[in-house]
């Protein structure tokens, strides 16, 4: 597959803007974050996109619904105000699937930010981003019965793995102790996040000031601030299981969320937010099975990332991850080691907390929470997660959620 690049400039009203040896996946950073001369007002992306598009049409839009893929309305001038160039005049790899012509209207061909087009400014000829009217979503909250449908995904490749939107992981949260990132975490029911315990814990081991903490979801960029996507809430209250041990192995590694919104509200299903299934008490997979996990953590020991991504890890049986040269007698039965196949991708510090996620059936369901590893993506260091059904009774009795926790739409056999 050919990948090609090209710049975007966002305008400035379009973008604004730690922790223990905690987990995320190993990606190399390929995004220019730097502000460019001929540009003082623009922050310029590198996307990189495939040259291989889908041929499947989306349903017609007039209005904005997520990235703006289906739009397919008559805007022709840019977010600066300059009149867009028809599209003929240009060579293009996307079809006609795409919503492209011989017209000037804006389009959003390969899942960038938002439509699109080409302009002409001086003697140069540029892509703008457009201000493409929002369409008008009717609020609703998840139930046990609406967890974990799959959305559409939505990824940019990059080297080494896979940088997505948050409409791809619309489950997973964003905690924030004061102003700065600290942990992941997954939205099990519309005022509940599951988190780890060693995330609500201080260096010396005394419990994180509640106040002191935020939760978004529907964030795709930890240092971005998209009001359309996001939804921002402060924690109602803080639980942390009463047998977790802050020295390893971290055993019981496990601790929720009750969240609110400035009006005292819980989640809004939006495509950019979406509750995460439960699977049953006690289910767990068998070794072998590919899961996908997702977080904001660091791309490697040294690197760190703002974006939302996400890797594919295979469950490793209980008997391997207990031998040596892995991870011995630190590995209790409350948890459970993934990896991929080459140690390419794996958690790492910045992800703890977030959802190691399984499909079943056509539904996400969260089997894992991001606890502890040694390094990230080192050969025979497997990523270590809290095994989520061990807690279901627990997390029943804490929520007061019965329903959410038996797992109604697991597959029966």
């Amino acid at each position: 597959m050919t990948n090609t690049s090209e710049e975007i400039c966002l305008s400035s009203s379009q973008v604004s803007a730690r922790n223990l040896s905690r987990r995320k996946p190993s990606w190399p950073h390929s995004t220019c974050d730097t502000h460019r001369g001929m540009e003082p007002h623009a922050l310029c992306l590198q996307l990189h996109h495939s040259s291989h598009a889908s041929a499947v049409r989306p349903s017609a839009r007039m209005c904005l619904l997520e990235d703006g893929t289906s739009y397919r309305g008559s805007v022709s001038v840019s977010a600066y105000g300059h009149r867009c160039l028809r599209w003929f005049k240009f060579e293009w790899t996307w079809g006609a699937a795409k919503g492209l012509g011989p017209h000037n209207y804006c389009r959003n061909p390969d899942q960038s930010l938002t439509p699109w087009c080409r302009v002409k400014r001086g003697t140069r000829i540029v892509r703008e981003l457009c201000n493409i009217p929002k369409c008008k979503i009717e609020t609703a909250v998840d139930t046990e019965l609406t967890c974990g449908e799959m959305p559409s995904q939505k990824i940019n490749k990059i080297v080494g793995g896979t940088m997505t939107s948050i409409e791809s992981q619309p489950w997973v949260a964003a905690i924030f102790w004061h102003h700065d990132f600290w942990c992941g975490g997954s939205l099990i029911a519309p005022s509940w996040v599951l988190t780890a315990a060693h995330c609500l814990q201080n260096d010396d081991g005394t419990v994180i000031n509640v106040r002191h903490l935020s939760v978004y979801l529907g964030k795709s960029n930890i240092r971005v601030t998209d009001v359309d996507r996001e939804q921002k809430f402060t924690v109602e209250q803080m639980i942390i299981h009463p047998k977790y041990k802050d020295l390893r192995p971290f055993n019981n590694d496990i601790a929720l969320l009750k969240i609110k919104s400035q009006d005292g509200k819980s989640a809004v299903r939006t495509p950019s937010v979406r509750t995460v299934c439960l699977p049953p008490h006690l289910t767990m997979l068998p070794p072998g099975v590919e899961c996908s996990i997702a977080g904001f953590g660091k791309e490697s020991d040294s690197i760190s990332s703002n974006f939302l991504k996400q890797a594919k890890v295979t469950l490793l049986s209980e008997s391997v991850c207990k031998r040596d040269p892995f991870y011995a007698k630190n590995v209790t039965s409350n948890m459970f080691c993934a990896a991929s196949p080459t140690w390419s991708t794996d958690s790492c510090q910045g992800d703890s907390g977030g959802p190691l996620m399984c499909e079943v059936s056509g539904r996400m369901f969260v089997f894992g929470v991001v606890s502890w590893g040694e390094g990230c993506a080192k050969q025979d260091k497997p990523g270590v997660y809290t095994r989520v059904t061990n807690y279901n009774n627990w997390i029943a009795e804490k929520t007061g959620l019965p329903a959410y926790t038996a797992g109604v739409m697991y597959p029966q056999k």
